[in-house]
């Protein structure tokens, strides 16, 4: 008797993630150079004998990627890929300019930020993420942070007064430290960074975030939801310091973790 066979049957592909996949590896192997012309929906109709639908569909599929970029009137064009290296956690330890600073800067940009502070009283989220009571004053600065003039990322982050308030940090863009990184800026008023929590959500931009960060249609963005908690005077009592949302169009950056080994 010839035994059955079990195996799965093979799904097949999709014609659109088909096509996707060869203009993705002429990309990556430089046959389709940055900036060059990518086919558009009607020729790849023409090229691969497949309807507009499913042309479309494929040049989507690469621009979710970020590999390719519209142009209206224009047409579509391949990508210069040069995406910014977000390194965590070490990235919030060393003793330097704020990070996004020297990320951009590490790449050959040029960084600016537009940013605005104001004193409010914490909402239930703030007072949650900051472990702190709702209606306790906090400080909270948005940003919108961008290189050689594309916007890279759009955030917002909390410190409670409590803390900062008196001190010569208690607004993060004004005095001495205002160009000093998080690490530097606390130690001036004895605390030291020692726990960083980070939540990654993949999602879909809002409508006020492919606005601001000019998102093109398809990509995602990543939203970290951040708590730093140091420690004061050498004491072993973890508080939260600052807690943040910052939003990253998911074609600009590039993810790293450094994870040693716990001692």
């Amino acid at each position: 008797m010839t035994p059955a066979d079990t195996s799965r049957p093979q799904r097949k592909v999709p014609e659109y993630v088909r096509i996707a996949g060869e203009l993705r590896d002429q990309i990556k192997s430089g046959a389709l150079a940055p900036h060059d012309t990518v086919p558009s929906a009607a020729g790849l109709c023409a090229q691969y004998g497949v309807s507009m639908i499913t042309g479309k569909s494929a040049l989507n599929l690469l621009r979710g990627e970020g590999l390719v970029y519209g142009v209206a009137g224009r047409g579509t064009f391949v990508s210069e890929i040069v995406p910014t290296i977000r390194t965590a956690p070490h990235r919030y330890f060393q003793q330097r300019e704020r990070t996004y600073l020297h990320e951009t800067e590490r790449e050959g940009r040029t960084p600016t930020a537009e940013h605005s502070t104001r004193e409010i009283r914490a909402t239930d989220w703030t007072a949650q993420r900051l472990e702190i009571s709702p209606g306790d004053d906090v400080v909270e600065t948005t940003y919108l942070i961008s290189a050689d003039g594309r916007p890279m990322s759009q955030s917002v982050s909390w410190e409670p007064l409590a803390i900062t308030g008196g001190t010569a940090i208690q607004h993060p863009h004004e005095g001495p430290h205002a160009t000093g990184g998080l690490n530097t800026r606390f130690q001036v008023i004895g605390w030291s960074i020692e726990q960083v929590e980070e939540h990654l959500l993949v999602r879909r931009p809002t409508p006020e975030e492919l606005a601001a960060l000019a998102v093109p249609d398809g990509v995602s963005v990543v939203e970290v939801r951040q708590t730093v908690r140091a420690t004061y005077d050498d004491r072993d009592d973890l508080v939260a310091v600052q807690a943040a949302d910052i939003v990253f169009p998911a074609d600009r950056y590039e993810f790293r973790y450094l994870m040693d080994r716990p001692r």
